[in-house]
């Protein structure tokens, strides 16, 4: 029997909300999308996270041995919008 390191990448829905002003619907369209890019890069807690739906890449899987690692795949997309229990 092989054994196998494998990283995978994932990620899950966030929501988020705060309020603009503008003087438009494009300004508030351009407002919100930089502050939305302030909002993502901030390590606050969001208002609520989607434990529910998982989405995410299988990095690599690699055959290791003693010696080396052997590729045994890369990027292998899974998504799993079932329900999860807790």
């Amino acid at each position: 029997m092989s054994g196998y390191t494998v990283k995978i990448a994932f990620w899950l829905r966030a929501y988020d909300g705060f309020a603009v002003e503008a003087d438009s619907d494009a300004e508030a369209i351009e407002k919100a999308k930089a502050r939305a890019r302030s909002e993502m890069e901030s390590l606050a807690q969001p208002e609520h996270v989607d434990w529910e739906r998982r989405e995410g890449v299988i990095v690599y899987v690699d055959r290791t041995t003693p010696k080396r690692r052997v590729s045994a795949a890369e990027d292998v997309p899974f998504d799993d919008d079932c329900t999860v229990s807790r």
